[in-house]
């Protein structure tokens, strides 16, 4: 007993923490208000802190990629809209060298349909001039639209004037005054020309036989200048007047040359003239889902897909749609994003495992194939075995020579970087914690203890200044 009684009263002599007697003190309405804020904000500040305590963070460090893998897997699952399978070829080249790597993997060919909306059908030598030419035309600069829509008066007006098919073709009509500047009956018709250009040309409208609307280009075809080319067009008399079609067909005028005449001329040909409408659709009656998987090495290269010919079937590939989507892409092994997923990866490098899954890309001309380019980084968790690939993607639509004969392809350009990614699981210590919490708990009471004091000092000053007054 007496053992107990002489720590308790060591005890109490080494106290730092001496509470004044509730006798002599007070309590006060802002004391008791600040007293609620302090507790109010105790438990937030104590719930915030527990929850930073529990939450996992990452931190990600930049060092050279130590992986020694010679081989890299990369898992696709893509849908070729309008490619059957038996004309589809995937092709798989390394960038430092033009063989074809080899490649024993196998790969899963699945027959699709259009979802039923349409059948595919092979084009014909008009649609697929037409649809040429119409690709040329959208193709144009400014400065060529102004080539093509420049009068032929003169071999040196700043214009090249060197395809004159071209230029009546550019529009779906075209009205040409093939003249000479020696020749009086030209020089007679000049003003009345001029007069039915700036009343009609580009500006009038003009129902066709299918009921569209259309306009007529005016355009002057200068003979002495250009004998060449009115030779070339059988021109025997002048002035001759003639009406180009966007097929490079015409119909000649042979009445009075006024105005009037002109204008009928032009609505009788337009009204009767059927302009055969091309567009591009499907040219088969199905695509082709392919899944497999590839091995490549650790250097840059490509994979691609496109059209080859089957059996006796033979197939333009130039003409060939190579449009898709992307099902899958990814690098590494096949869950890679799930693995992540249970390693509580961040959201942000999440999304970058899988960029394109369900990313579809189309083209609808001729000599034209959606192109990517990858650029592929490894990423590695500290502490954890095993590697997921995150990548970075941008894309364009390339556009062949119309003269090439090389199939368009659908080409994934993928290139590895030197650095990995580090991703090491960071989270506060439990002494961090507990000393994070105590200074909480200390500022907190220490700020309330002096804002209530100095409330409390001012009140009490304003209450004896008034009481003086009084």
């Amino acid at each position: 007993m007496s053992s107990s009684n002489t720590v308790t009263r060591t005890l109490i002599n080494l106290d730092q923490f001496r509470v004044v007697s509730r006798d002599l003190t007070k309590g006060t309405f802002t004391g008791g208000a600040f007293t609620a804020v302090a507790y109010a904000l105790l438990l937030l500040l104590l719930i915030a802190e527990l929850g930073a305590f529990l939450r996992k963070n990452y931190q990600t460090n930049i060092i050279m990629d130590q992986n020694n893998d010679e081989l890299i897997q990369i898992n696709f699952d893509i849908l070729m809209y309008d490619l059957p399978c038996k004309y589809l070829k995937i092709g798989v080249w390394d960038r430092f060298g033009e063989e074809k790597i080899n490649s024993t993997d196998q790969f899963h060919y699945i027959p699709v349909d259009h979802k039923g909306q349409y059948k595919g059908m092979a084009y014909s030598k008009e649609e697929i001039a037409l649809l040429e030419q119409a690709d040329l035309n959208s193709d144009v600069s400014d400065a060529e639209k102004k080539e093509l829509d420049a009068d032929w008066s003169s071999s040196s007006d700043n214009f090249k004037h060197q395809d004159f098919h071209a230029a009546v073709t550019f529009h779906d009509f075209t009205l040409v005054n093939f003249f000479a500047e020696w020749c009086v009956h030209c020089r007679k018709f000049a003003p009345m020309w001029n007069e039915a250009a700036g009343r009609i040309s580009e500006k009038m409208q003009f129902q066709d036989a299918e009921g569209k609307q259309t306009t007529v280009k005016f355009l002057k075809m200068n003979c002495v200048d250009f004998q060449g080319k009115c030779q070339e067009e059988k021109i025997q008399a002048f002035p001759t007047i003639r009406l180009y079609k966007r097929d490079g067909s015409f119909e000649q005028f042979q009445n009075k040359r006024t105005v009037k005449n002109i204008l009928d001329f032009i609505t009788h040909t337009v009204r009767n003239s059927h302009l055969m409408v091309a567009q591009h659709h499907a040219i088969f009656d199905q695509g082709c889902q392919v899944q497999g998987r590839l091995y490549v090495a650790r250097v840059p290269g490509h994979f691609g897909l496109q059209a080859e010919a089957h059996g006796a079937v033979n197939v333009n590939p130039a003409l060939t749609n190579v449009s898709h989507q992307i099902r899958h892409l990814s690098f590494g092994m096949q869950d890679a994003k799930g693995w992540a997923e249970r390693q509580s990866i961040p959201k942000d490098m999440l999304q970058n495992i899988q960029p394109l899954d369900g990313r579809s890309f189309s083209v609808d001309r001729f000599h034209e194939a959606p192109q990517h380019y990858l650029k592929v980084v490894s990423t590695k968790v500290q502490g954890k075995e095993g590697v997921f690939y995150q990548m970075t993607h941008t894309d364009r639509v390339r556009k062949l020579e119309r003269t090439s004969d090389k199939a368009t392809q659908a080409r994934f350009s993928y290139d590895f970087s030197p650095m990995s990614v580090v991703v090491k699981e960071k989270s506060k210590k439990w002494y961090e914690f507990l000393t994070s919490l105590m200074a909480i708990l200390g500022g907190t009471f220490t700020i309330v203890e002096l804002t209530s004091g100095a409330v409390e000092t001012v009140g009490t000053a304003v209450k004896d200044a008034l009481g003086k007054k009084n």
